[in-house]
């Protein structure tokens, strides 16, 4: 197993890893443990759809063949669901019309081929985080601005209100001396 050499050694999220083969699981969750994540496994679809709607997750890698639901299925399913939850596919064979489907079908984020190389799926998950990471950021100082801009627009509707009363004053102090 190759050392990530890329990746910081802490980072945070919740990770939620779905295969119906336990030795890939186990491999994903070796792979991922040391970098901080808040690691959930499913054997299947329906075990990760359930996770889901009880669990923050943050971000699902799936594979694509699994029984009774496949990876793409169940990606669909995720991003109508829970359209935030970034996704990711595996797929330990070579048909490009599923891939593609599956893609279009999830809006995935990347999908890697199995075996995979383990630093590229780290990297891969990092910035896919940091990603995320960036659109809260950006959401949050959306938030503050228009909150902002409408105490301003307030503000210059009350500081429009004084300066026609302070005009009024004037003009009747004016009207009166004269």
């Amino acid at each position: 197993m190759t050392e990530p050499t890329d990746v910081p050694a802490s980072t945070t999220g919740n990770l939620l890893l779905v295969d119906d083969e336990a030795n890939v699981l186990a491999s994903l969750r070796r792979l991922f443990r040391p970098l901080g994540y808040t690691i959930h496994t499913a054997v299947g679809g329906a075990e990760g759809l359930a996770i889901l709607a009880q669990e923050p997750i943050d971000l699902v890698i799936s594979d694509m063949r699994m029984p009774q639901m496949t990876g793409a299925e169940f990606l669909a399913q995720v991003a109508q669901r829970w359209p935030g939850v970034t996704r990711i596919l595996l797929t330990g064979y070579a048909d490009l019309d599923a891939t593609v489907d599956a893609i279009n079908r999830g809006h995935i984020y990347g999908y890697f081929s199995k075996p995979w190389e383990d630093n590229e799926i780290r990297l891969a998950v990092h910035h896919a985080f940091e990603q995320k990471r960036l659109r809260e950021e950006r959401d949050r100082l959306l938030d503050m601005t228009r909150r902002q801009n409408d105490e301003l627009k307030a503000l210059n509707l009350g500081l429009e209100q004084q300066v026609l009363e302070r005009t009024e004053e004037v003009r009747q102090a004016h009207a009166s001396l004269q």
